[in-house]
């Protein structure tokens, strides 16, 4: 057994650099490189989660969603009657016949069944092809009477359609699943109050043009009594 004494001696003859692989945990930097690795832990998952949110934020606010809105795009028109189909007033009689051109058929019947149980002369003075003014006014009489009639028939089926479809429409309020269905949905439904809106436009155009009509039939009366009178003297 070595002495104490001896081992002592050996002991601090040994060189310093035979303890310097030693390991030694330093209990201080420890835990601070521990609260170091939880916070970016935690600043990591943050992190995710506002990537995450980000992304959901631009799925709401892109994209496409016809799908939402594409349902409320036949509101005001759709497959329905529409003030454009009417042709002018001034061609809607060709030559005697009614012509409504691309007009639904049955408010196309309902107008010539109306002109037709009136049981109008096709001219004043009798002649066909006549050049004479009372007779071009009286024309133009007869096809604003037909196109007006159109014009209510059609107008009147409309507005039975146009509500049904736009109560449809308030339903599905609050149902799009995200911010970009709402607004799309909300866009349509602007678009298709401005047609609408057009829609009630060519509908006084109508009344408008029935009037010039009936002025201008007044004024061709008072032009050929003049006439009338004139050649009296």
């Amino acid at each position: 057994m070595i002495p104490k004494l001896l081992r002592i001696l050996i002991l601090g003859s040994l060189p310093t650099s035979a303890f310097a692989d030693v390991p030694v945990i330093d209990k201080t930097n420890y835990a601070v490189a521990k609260k170091t690795a939880e916070t970016t832990d935690k600043i990591l998952d943050t992190n995710k989660n506002i990537l995450t949110t980000v992304q959901d934020t631009l799925k709401a606010v892109t994209g496409d969603r016809a799908s939402t809105a594409g349902p409320l795009k036949n509101l005001a028109i759709g497959n329905g009657f529409s003030v454009s189909t009417i042709p002018s007033f001034d061609s809607v009689l060709k030559e005697g016949m009614p012509n409504f051109g691309s007009m639904s058929g049955d408010i196309a019947k309902a107008a010539t069944l109306f002109i037709n149980g009136l049981q109008l002369v096709k001219s004043l003075s009798g002649k066909d092809n006549s050049t004479f003014s009372g007779d071009k006014s009286y024309e133009q009489l007869v096809n604003s009477v037909l196109s007006v009639s159109a014009l209510i028939n059609g107008s009147q089926r409309a507005i039975e359609s146009r509500r049904s479809a736009f109560e449809q429409a308030g339903s599905q309020i609050g149902r799009a699943q995200d911010i970009k269905g709402s607004i799309d949905q909300n866009t349509q439904l602007q678009v298709q109050s401005g047609l609408t809106l057009n829609e009630m436009i060519g509908v006084m155009n109508g009344a408008v043009s029935s009037l010039q009509a009936e002025n201008q039939r007044r004024l061709t009366d008072i032009s050929n009594t003049k006439k009338t009178l004139t050649y009296g003297n």
